[in-house]
This record gives structure tokens, sequence and C-alpha cells, in this order.
């Protein structure tokens, strides 16, 4: 019994050893872009405001936590910042707000040739407003809440093991827009923010 628990110690030490050399840091940036969906959106005013551009930057932590080989877990923070000058309705004026985001992925890599895998990767994120005049109750425009989460899908490219291509999509799952705002007098608008990012990483 005790040579049977031995070698279980060994080969967790072996399975952990395995997994450190899996564990990588990646720098990345890019491209982002949210707009607002859901029921109460469609055939109303808030159908008028347009896609919110912006970029990204931060770190994320790729850690092998299982023994399927290629399966990982994923955290990261990024700040987001999204800007934009346009009209809504009788005023023209720059809208903009910045976020931390933090996603929680599990992904998932597919080797394919010599210096080149695909990942397919899913998971949740959550966003804090840092700052942005988009979080206050203006007269032309709903102020948007200072905390939403997402649910989020994507993929992306490695290359070399060291330079990652990505491109993903975050589906809103709580509402984004503050009650009682100066333009909606009802709350729980059923508004959310759906967000589209494109990128480029580099492993250290």
């Amino acid at each position: 019994m005790k040579k049977f628990l031995t070698a279980i110690l060994v080969a967790s030490m072996l399975m952990v050893g395995s997994k450190a050399s899996a564990q990588t840091w990646t720098a990345a940036g890019g491209y982002t872009t949210f707009s607002l969906m859901g029921s109460d959106v469609s055939g109303s005013f808030l159908e008028e405001i347009p896609a919110m551009p912006g970029f990204y930057f931060g770190v994320n932590y790729d850690y092998a936590f299982s023994a399927i080989d290629g399966l990982t877990v994923e955290p990261g923070a990024y700040f987001m910042h999204y800007g934009k000058e346009y009209s809504f309705g009788p005023a023209k004026k720059s809208y903009h707000a910045n976020y931390v985001r933090v996603p929680v992925n599990i992904k998932y890599r597919i080797p394919m040739n010599a210096g080149f895998d695909l990942c397919v990767l899913t998971g949740p994120r959550f966003n804090v407003g840092v700052g942005g005049n988009m979080f206050s109750k203006g007269e032309t425009y709903p102020g948007l809440k200072l905390f939403d989460a997402q649910w989020g899908v994507g993929v992306s490219a490695l290359v070399a093991d060291a330079v990652m291509f990505r491109v993903g999509y975050d589906f809103g799952l709580t509402r984004c827009i503050k009650d009682n705002s100066d333009l909606i007098a009802t709350e729980n608008i059923k508004a959310y923010r759906n967000t589209l990012y494109v990128g480029i990483g580099f492993a250290f």
C-alpha cells in the first residue's frame, strides 16, 4: 500500500511538473467595439446609439490545470477604452467609457502543424467601469452601470509558441443601463452590452 501511495505521489509531482511548462504569460492588445442589444433596445431610441469603438491592452496567464493535454484555464486583466463623437438627440458630443475587464477562459489548444496551433476558448467576463461620461446620467444619453458581466467565445492562432492572434465575441449577461436614467423613467431595461474584439499578443 505504501509503495502504491508513493507511486501516486510521484506521478502527481511529475504531472504538476509537466503542467508548469505550459504556464505562459501573454501581453495583448487590439481593437474592440461594443453595441447595445436586447428586447428593449429594438424599436426604441436605444437602437439609434451606434457601436462604440475603442482599444484594449492587458495580460493573461495560461495555466494547465487538467491531465487532458491542451486544456488550460486562462484568467486575465485588461484595460478597455471606448470613445466616439456622435449626435444623439439635439447634441453632438464626445462619449467615452473605460472598463477594467477580467476574463476567465477555459481554452483548448489544437496542434495543427509545426509552429502553428489553433485554440478555442469560452468563459465569463467581469467588467468594472473606471471612468467616462457614459456612466453619468446625462441629458442626451442613458447612463451605463458601473458593473456588467458577459459570456465570451473566441478563437486564437498561436504561432511559434510566441505570437497570438485572437478574435472573440462577448454576449451581455447583465443589464447595463442604469435604473431611472434621465432618459428612461422605468427600471430593469432589457439592454445588454455585446462586445467584439480583435487583437494580437506576445508570450513571455
